[in-house]
């Protein structure tokens, strides 16, 4: 900078040399005179450090002539082209982003200095995750015209190891002791759990953190870290740590005050604090205590509540008193309840499901409650709650729940090939939020040469306003079983199922209702006569008839209506609803045969599972489901075979083909050349299980992540291993001497139970759950038919 002139001028002109980039405008915006001012020396070094704060010049001079003032400048070179390379762990758009916030970017002019606060928080964010080696260098390359190229290029350099520590200070703990509280292995993925564990620096505070909460845990009120010293070993990237700690003493807690303007709540919250005297010190427990008094608060409407903790400290006594000191501040009640993100679900499908009120004092706990509710709505996810202070109105805020909306409409059409009932069609319809008020259609079909199915189920959520859902539900069904070469049936059945369910609290429902079915049993290609088939047509003894073709080729044909009484209890504390993390699901239900029926029976079905997080981060999940089943008449005859259990997609054994586990038919053939199923000895053992009264089955499962797989695709996708164990049991079965008819494999004997171990994977796609698994049966029958692979649609267990 170079300034020649006088004392004091009058400025009547002001010129700039050496503009490209800047306009003589915005140069003129940070000169802090105007053309006729009188200006001092002093005036013109403010203008000219004014300038240089632009950060768009590297040179100003300033020269007086004839009552104008003229400004040579030598602007800083525009950048025209950024480029990184080498870096590994910083994605490109988070280093651009900075780049951007410091102004280092394409069509801006460069300054040199404004690199060194980037390598400078660029290196710091690098030893937060244990590089403590790394290089940024900045070439520049200049081109025409001013213009800059900039490379920057990044070395990151090796994570470093722990070679050792070593601990001064201890008198109370061993220094193995306090290593094994620091927990010096890293965290190792499961696929490598073989792998060597070694511990790395970047790990180290939150280590000594850990180190931290264990002693002021066990009353070492005044436990300190005094030094960490860092040796780096020459020519490895590996570093010695030492440890200078002092333990102090043991500190109990003689009493404790409750401290502030809690007004009517002074007992509760005095209950909240559970401090015994003489009880060690333990800044855990301490804490948990000050937050439960701050969220009791909360649902009194004061959610701004402070709570600190003053102790007084007996230093020869080793004793501390505590003063809880309150201060509630305002209450606040809630001004305006709305939603954002709902863009076909209705507002009313939502505000039912909220806890908090309009117009009510604030309370944490029922604004959580509503979130935990549409949370539970299988067409929403990602739930958030935003509070919002109202500017007019001194002690009220507004709730804001955002939602993100799934998919809520699916169709599926199927095509297969059966030995058995060849060509097989399928089609689907499902719609789980019908025009956007929360009601769910769904309607399935299939066609093949063995059955005609039809299917409709509609459900009205808040059918009445306290929370009462009403199902109803339309089925067909046509089905021939082929029970020996001589002998099929086809059973047609039609009927309805409707109830209401009742919300008994947030986690309880009760559901009761009525059914009715209509079974049209036929008998085709039968040995016997015509004659003697009309003469057995009998409805008031369909159910002897149904449960003998089981039994024996006396095969008979007729028609039963049965009407049922249905009722069950279904508890939900299941977090999230396709991939749950935590929580309980057990659903009760039963059945029976009410006055008017031809059929006397009853069924009852418990299914039950539990998700338990094995970790904080909830990547390791423990499952076990089981789900039972027995039914049976209430008379001397059998359960009615088309009520029986089966294994089916639901409740099978994965490793094993559906509907193969449990009682088979066996019959003698004649000809077994002619048999569809199993041989054995002079008999004919059927392809497929005709099912049975008693079934149980359970589903032992390890969660894991998936390897490799993104944090963000988590949400869609999930892996397990697994134990699948059960059976299916026919206990009114008594084995047939009689060699010429039909007979059952014994499946009385309720010890006989098949077992799979397998991997699982499944995955939220968007027409609805996926899930494929590969099993390796344990324990399983010579003539059950394996399925190692398995691929089905639907929520998982």
């Amino acid at each position: 900078m170079n300034i020649c002139s006088k004392n004091i001028w009058t400025i009547k002109n002001i010129e700039f040399q050496g503009l490209s980039y800047c306009s003589k405008e915005e140069a003129l915006k940070n000169i802090l005179f105007n053309v006729g001012n009188k200006i001092s020396k002093n005036d013109i070094k403010k203008s000219i450090k004014s300038l240089f704060k632009t950060g768009k010049f590297q040179d100003i001079k300033v020269f007086f002539s004839e009552k104008s003032l003229i400004f040579k400048m030598i602007e800083r070179p525009l950048i025209y082209h950024i480029n990184i390379s080498g870096n590994h762990l910083i994605k490109d758009a988070i280093l651009n982003n900075h780049l951007n916030e410091l102004g280092i970017s394409v069509g801006k002019q460069y300054n040199p200095y404004l690199k060194d606060i980037f390598i400078s928080n660029i290196k710091n964010f690098y030893l937060h995750l244990g590089r403590y080696r790394v290089k940024i260098q900045f070439l520049t390359t200049f081109s025409s015209n001013n213009r800059i190229n900039l490379k920057i290029l990044i070395n990151e350099g090796n994570l470093l190891q722990i070679n050792n520590i070593k601990i001064i200070g201890n008198k109370n703990f061993s220094q193995d002791k306090i290593i094994s509280l620091i927990q010096l292995n890293n965290y190792q993925p499961w696929w490598n759990f073989l792998g060597k564990h070694i511990s790395y620096y970047n790990q180290l505070e939150k280590y000594l953190s850990d180190l931290n909460k264990f002693y002021l845990n066990k009353g070492y009120y005044y436990f300190h870290i005094d030094k960490k010293i860092v040796n780096f070993l020459k020519n490895q990237n590996k570093v010695n740590i030492i440890l200078y700690i002092s333990e102090g003493n043991k500190y109990t807690i003689d009493r404790f005050f409750l401290n502030g303007n809690v007004f009517q709540y002074y007992e509760k919250i005095k209950r909240l604090i559970t401090i015994k005297n003489k009880e060690f010190y333990n800044k855990e427990k301490i804490d948990l205590i000050v937050q439960k008094i701050k969220y009791f608060l909360s649902e009194h409407g004061y959610i701004n509540s402070k709570v600190v903790i003053n102790p007084k400290i007996n230093f020869r006594e080793k004793t501390i008193v505590l003063n809880f000191d309150i201060d509630i501040n305002q209450r606040y009640f809630v001004n305006k309840i709305s939603f954002q993100g709902n863009e076909l679900t209705k507002d009313i499908v939502l505000r039912r499901e909220i806890k908090q009120m309009e117009g009510q004092w604030c309370n944490l706990k029922l604004i959580d409650l509503g979130k935990e509710s549409l949370e539970k709505i299988k067409y929403l996810y990602d739930v958030k709650i935003i509070k919002n202070f109202v500017n007019d109105k001194r002690n009220a805020i507004d709730i804001i729940y955002q939602v993100k909306e799934n998919s809520t409409g699916t169709i599926n059409f199927g095509l297969g090939y059966g030995k058995d009932s060849g060509l097989s069609l399928n089609a689907s319809l499902s719609k789980d939020n019908l025009f956007g008020y929360g009601n769910s259609l769904k309607t399935s079909i299939i066609k093949n040469d063995n059955q005609k199915y039809a299917d409709l189920l509609f459900t009205y959520p808040y059918f009445f306003d306290n929370g009462t859902n009403l199902n109803a539900r339309l089925f067909y069904n046509d089905f021939k079983y082929h029970l020996s070469d001589m002998s099929d049936l086809i059973k047609k059945t039609a009927g309805f199922e409707s109830d209401l369910s009742f919300l008994i609290n947030d986690v309880n429902r009760f559901n009761i209702g009525f059914g009715y079915t209509r079974n049209s049993l036929v008998n085709i290609n039968s040995a016997i006569s015509k004659k003697q088939l009309t003469n057995t047509i009998n409805k008031k003894r369909f159910f002897s008839h149904a449960t003998k073709t089981i039994d024996n080729q006396s095969l008979n044909s007729s028609l039963v209506n049965d009407l049922t009484l249905n009722y069950s209890i279904l508890h939900d504390t299941l977090k999230n609803f396709y991939f749950p993390i935590s929580g309980n699901q057990t659903y009760l239900s039963g059945k029976n045969t009410i006055p008017g029926s031809d059929n006397n029976f009853y069924k009852f079905l418990l299914d039950t599972e539990q998700y338990i997080p094995l970790d904080q981060e909830n990547k390791f999940i423990f499952l076990a489901h089981f789900k039972a089943g027995f039914g049976d008449s209430l008379n001397q005859e059998k359960l009615p075979f088309y009520e029986n259990f089966h294994s089916n997609n639901s409740n099978n054994i994965r490793g094993f083909r559906v509907n193969t586990i449990g009682p088979k038919k066996s019959y003698t053939n004649k000809n077994l050349k002619e048999c569809l199923g199993y041989k054995n000895n002079n008999s004919c053992e059927s392809l497929d299980s005709i099912g049975g009264n008693a079934m149980f089955i359970s589903n032992l499962e390890l969660i894991v992540p998936i390897p490799f797989l993104k944090e963000e695709n988590t949400h869609f996708f999930r892996s397990s291993f697994f134990l699948d164990a059960g059976n299916i049991w026919d206990t009114r079965l008594k084995q047939k001497k009689d060699t010429f008819s039909s007979q059952l494999i014994n499946f009385s004997n309720l010890t006989n139970i098949y077992s799979s171990i397998g991997f699982a994977l499944q995955w939220f796609s968007p027409i609805g759950p996926l899930m494929f698994s590969y099993a390796y049966p344990i324990q399983k029958n010579e003539n059950n038919q394996l399925e190692a692979f398995q691929f089905n649609i639907g929520k998982s267990w």
